[in-house]
């Protein structure tokens, strides 16, 4: 059987199926599957992280960020899982795990003790 890599992340397809790591995805539509990067992945009706549904959100606005963060036009979500309260419009990932939204700074998904969001810069 043929497989067709799509990235690094695990992602294959034979044209028919499409396989996270070798595990076959029945509810993904291989010929129009993209892979988005750091484990996550969309067709044109889902959006998938390490090869699960993830429940609600929405495929035509969902973008992959940085360090398991990604966004869509309604939530934000780390390693596939949604963060909640967070202000989707202002939310950006930083690098080095980092992120923040307009109050908030974020490491690896957990909220952070720093004061000021505004002023919060990851340096290099």
């Amino acid at each position: 059987m043929f497989h067709r890599q799509l990235s690094e992340s695990g992602y294959t397809n034979d044209g028919i199926h499409a396989f996270y790591r070798g595990e076959r995805i029945d509810s993904m539509i291989a010929m129009a599957c993209e892979d988005l990067g750091c484990g996550y992945a969309r067709d044109p009706f889902r959006v998938y992280f390490a090869g699960h549904i993830i429940d609600g959100a929405n495929s035509h606005s969902f973008q992959a960020l940085k360090d398991g963060y990604a966004k869509d036009a309604f939530h934000v979500y780390y390693q596939g899982e949604k963060m909640p309260g967070l202000m989707v419009a202002t939310f950006v990932a930083l690098g080095n795990g980092y992120a923040k939204d307009v109050s908030t700074i974020y490491y690896y998904g957990r909220k952070t003790e720093s004061t000021n969001a505004l002023m919060f810069q990851n340096i290099y």
